[in-house]
């Protein structure tokens, strides 16, 4: 980690752990490409292996006990940061309370999600409470936001929406043997049970006519690969289904033919932009912002979760003629959201915003 330039603002960004996850990987490209102009100072509550690459001028600091919250402290009161950015709920609670007594600084929520995860009413009020002293919220979609404005209170003059940016790989160029005519699925999401990964795999067992596979990519959570497989030998569906570590070139069209989003509480989900640069067209349920991703053009959207439907849809796509045009406009898709202007030059101009206010 490089040294601290004493001409640059300090701004701290605070999250729950930096491992494998849609919000850590957007926190990845934020902060890297900020740390030309800022010096950027990452605060965690777990002491996990970071799973992404950070610019060796970006400090991380793992806050592992309570006794933290005076290392914490320090920190604040030694590089002074004008900016500090929460992100997800426990990070939130944690940091957004003790910034409650450093009215000065100012603090940025970013929402990544619909807010289904705070069902303890004492919390929800809390959460809110919070929000009285954060000067301002980024969402990543407009249902997050409408959820702020008209659920928690928030101004609507402090709300912005920003798209999450993807980074179009360059895969090293080698030519895909298409050793058969699989209808190959993928599926990106850690395994949380509100992804839905049980009810693809329901969904799937009732297509019995056409050779498809599944590839499922993600890390343990509240949900186990082998309860996955337990619930595939149970369907008889076993042999169909494949775990993967990494994405690479061969998981793009046409050697894949599909992505798959079923989770019940997305609002931006990263995964459909990985779809997207992997040129696959993409069959999402309809929740949060993903009618703005997806469309008849590049996939389909799904309107209920009900297995059949589901399925019923995945067979239709099977059969789609117009299934490589919808690749090529994933792609379109995917070029919009890696364009730098359109996603993280927001966050640059927000923190010129905020410091000379």
């Amino acid at each position: 980690m490089g040294k601290n330039n004493k001409n640059k603002i300090n701004i701290f960004f605070c999250i729950n752990s930096l491992q494998k996850g849609g919000a850590e990987k957007q926190l990845n490209y934020i902060s890297n490409f900020l740390s030309t102009n800022y010096n950027i100072f990452i605060f965690t509550l777990a002491g996990n292996k970071n799973y992404y690459k950070f610019n060796k001028n970006i400090k991380i600091y793992n806050l592992l006990s309570l006794f933290s919250i005076f290392f914490f402290i320090k920190k604040l009161l030694s590089l002074k940061p004008k900016l500090v950015f929460y992100i997800l709920p426990k990070s939130y609670f944690f940091f957004g309370t003790i910034l409650i007594f450093f009215p000065n600084i100012k603090a940025i929520l970013m929402r990544r999600s619909l807010n289904y995860y705070q069902k303890n009413p004492i919390f929800k009020f809390y959460e809110i409470f919070l929000h009285r002293f954060t000067s301002f919220f980024i969402c990543n979609s407009n249902s997050a936001k409408q959820e702020l404005i008209k659920k928690e209170f928030v101004s609507k003059n402090k709300v912005l929406v920003i798209d999450n940016y993807i980074k179009i790989k360059n895969f090293k160029k080698k030519n895909i043997n298409i050793k058969n005519k699989k209808f190959k699925i993928l599926c990106i999401a850690n395994f949380y049970k509100y992804k839905g990964h049980s009810l693809l795999i329901e969904s799937l067992s009732l297509i019995k006519k056409i050779p498809w596979k599944l590839y499922l990519m993600g890390e343990e959570r509240d949900f186990r690969r082998n309860d996955l497989k337990y619930i595939s030998k149970k369907l008889g569906i076993y042999k169909r289904i494949k775990f993967i570590k990494k994405i690479k070139k061969i998981h793009s069209y046409p050697n894949f033919s599909l992505g798959v989003s079923i989770s019940k509480t997305e609002s931006f989900p990263n995964a459909i932009l990985e779809y997207f640069s992997l040129k696959l067209p993409v069959a999402a349920y309809g929740i949060g912002d993903i009618r703005r991703l997806v469309n008849n053009k590049n996939g389909k959207i799904l309107k209920n979760r009900n297995p059949n439907y589901i399925s019923k849809k995945i067979n239709e796509l099977y059969f789609d003629k117009k299934l490589a045009l919808k690749s090529k406009y994933a792609f379109q898709k995917a070029i919009k959201f890696s364009k730098i202007k359109n996603t993280l030059k927001k966050y640059d101009n927000i923190i010129k915003a905020l410091c000379v206010e």
